[in-house]
């Protein structure tokens, strides 16, 4: 006789299993499950998995499966929740239970495909907590966990959690930076018909343009592992043509990736210098890559992999009537190149670190991506070209009270014959975050960067959201760039309307650009100021939005008391 089991669980994403409850919550839908006898050494699994809102500390890992490694996965079951909880008394009202029935859930045989197990595979945790991770990244859900409800004696019940985020929605932007104000409007439904798949539609004027977009993109394409974005912008000052098609490295033990990427795209750049635009010329940059890779050596500690591909990169650069000055030379490089990376199997989640009460899955270890490419006149190069990049972060968490991150990354090619064109960018990076605890934190950020033989539109600045938010955009220009940040952080548990997320910062800034003879004398800038940070709850991880108030405390003549800076960033 099949056996339906009845798991104390408590269907608020927050709490995983909870007391005793005559039955398992209500299941869209359950995968394949073949018949099994009842078996008297079967116990409903009693753990705890506390609201990530309760968790007195910030890193939120979870040990229930810490000794059922091995054990035979029996049966797989999905528990899709919609974007609010009709189990908490602040959600359960009128207002957001029709909201819940104008969205349409993810389909369960959209997370199956998705999961790096199956029925009757030996449970292995790295690929339980690897499948959460792959869940937790895509848009439209707001959380996922993966919890044991029944195990036996050589077998494991597993229910597959996941929350939807509101897909479907009118969108409406405005930000305010030195040069001027933006905004936007747009339709989007980010989970169309519980698919996975996104299609926006939008119109956004800024600055610099109007342009009317259109944004389609599917992270498993037919629930396989294969990856699109087609997108197209037409933009009053040119266009943006970009197709993604691509198999990734779904995970650390896949076997393979293959794809292309191709991208057109045509705008007026603007260059500013001392809250004044100095020239204008049209740029148009055109990228194309088609690429295999290889993972060679999959262990539980680390991934390496090989990849090879070939390139062409392509930059024209026209004058507009409100050029001033010389525009940068065209530049064409073809070439064919080689990858190595290695990627250190090792993550923590935590919470409240760039995000406001969310899980986040931060990598830890070293990981390193070396590309070089090389092509010659056969190409239809002007001369023979080479091609250098190269990225490394390290993250190291200490006593659950510091994280340090750092990082190294190189971009730059060599002409043989051009005397320009030869552009090359090195930085480095490095941020402490200290937590007092799971609300107060402070963070310490410190950004350095050198170039050479920089075109106009690549040189390294400084002003509003490039670090300095004090000083209008693009305050001072050079080759050489610092940016100093210290910022003291609150994360609240204000949960306005059970929408949006709040949070505070404190902040100081510090740096400057210089370098370029023809840009004179930067002296060292600085500003003190305080930020509002808001997070809404019920869409997807990543937006932040950023009210900065700030006022400069040196080289400060000519510029406003105060700038206001409101955007919508990454991070917090």
């Amino acid at each position: 006789m099949s056996k339906t089991p009845a798991v104390g669980f408590c269907t608020r994403l927050g709490l995983v299993v909870s007391l005793l409850s005559p039955a398992l919550p209500a299941v869209a839908e359950t995968a394949e499950v073949a018949s099994a006898e009842d078996d008297a050494s079967c116990e409903f699994f009693y753990g705890y998995r506390e609201k990530i809102a309760d968790a007195k500390r910030t890193r939120i890992d979870s040990n229930l499966f810490n000794n059922l490694q091995g054990k035979t996965i029996r049966h797989i079951q999905y528990n899709t929740m919609p974007v609010f909880d009709k189990d908490d008394p602040e959600e359960n009202n009128a207002l957001y239970l029709f909201l819940n029935k104008l969205h349409v859930n993810t389909r369960p045989h959209v997370i199956a495909t998705q999961l790096l197990f199956k029925e009757g595979e030996p449970l292995d945790i790295k690929k339980i907590q690897e499948s959460e991770r792959i869940l937790r990244k895509r848009a439209y859900l707001t959380n996922a966990y993966i919890v044991p409800v029944q195990v036996c004696a050589g077998q494991v019940d597993l229910m597959v959690v996941t929350q939807d985020s509101w897909a479907l929605e009118p969108q409406f932007s405005v930000s305010k930076e030195s040069e001027g104000t933006n905004s936007g409007l747009a339709i989007s439904d980010g989970n169309i018909l519980g698919s996975g798949n996104s299609l926006t539609i939008g119109y956004e004027q800024t600055t610099e343009r109007n342009l009317v977009t259109y944004d389609f993109k599917s992270p498993h394409v037919f629930n396989s592992q294969i990856a699109t974005r087609l997108y197209y912008a037409d933009t009053s000052d040119g266009h943006d043509v970009i197709v993604d098609v691509a198999h990734p490295f779904y995970s650390l033990a896949t076997p393979w990736s293959a794809g292309f990427y191709t991208q057109d795209v045509t705008l007026d750049q603007p260059i500013r210098h001392m809250d004044a635009e100095i020239n204008e010329f049209s740029y148009q940059r055109m990228y194309n890559e088609v690429f295999y890779g290889k993972a060679t050596d999959v262990q539980d500690t680390h991934t390496q992999r090989w990849l090879i591909g070939f390139a062409n990169e392509e930059d024209n650069f026209f004058a507009t009537p409100e050029t001033l000055q010389p525009i940068p030379e065209n530049r064409k490089s073809v070439y064919s190149w080689v990858e190595y990376q290695y990627l250190a199997n090792r993550f923590g989640v935590f919470k409240n670190i760039y995000q406001i009460q969310r899980p986040e899955d931060i990598a830890i270890g070293s990981n390193l991506a070396v590309r070089f490419g090389y092509g010659g006149t056969l190409f239809d190069n002007p001369d023979d070209v080479y091609r250098l990049l190269v990225d490394y972060t390290y993250t190291r968490d200490i006593d659950e009270r510091h994280i340090l991150e750092s990082g190294f990354n190189f971009d730059g090619a060599y002409h043989t014959r051009l005397e320009k064109g030869n552009s090359r960018i090195w930085g480095t990076n490095i941020a402490y975050h200290y937590f007092d605890d799971d609300k107060r934190r402070w963070y310490v950020g410190f950004e350095y960067e050198v170039g050479q033989d920089l075109a106009q539109h690549e040189e390294l600045t400084v002003g509003d959201i490039t670090g300095l938010r004090g000083y209008p955009s693009d305050y001072q220009r050079g080759d050489q760039r610092y940016v100093f940040t210290i910022e003291r952080r609150y994360f609240s548990d204000i949960h306005i309307f059970n929408l949006l997320r709040l949070g505070a910062v404190v902040f100081f800034d510090m740096g400057k650009a210089w370098g370029l003879e023809q840009y004179g004398n930067s002296p060292t800038l600085s500003n003190v100021g305080i930020g509002l940070r808001l997070s809404s709850s019920k869409v997807k991880i990543g937006n932040v939005v950023h009210i900065d108030v700030a006022t400069p405390t040196s080289a400060k003549n000519g510029l406003d008391k105060y700038q206001l800076t409101i955007g919508a960033q990454q991070k917090f």
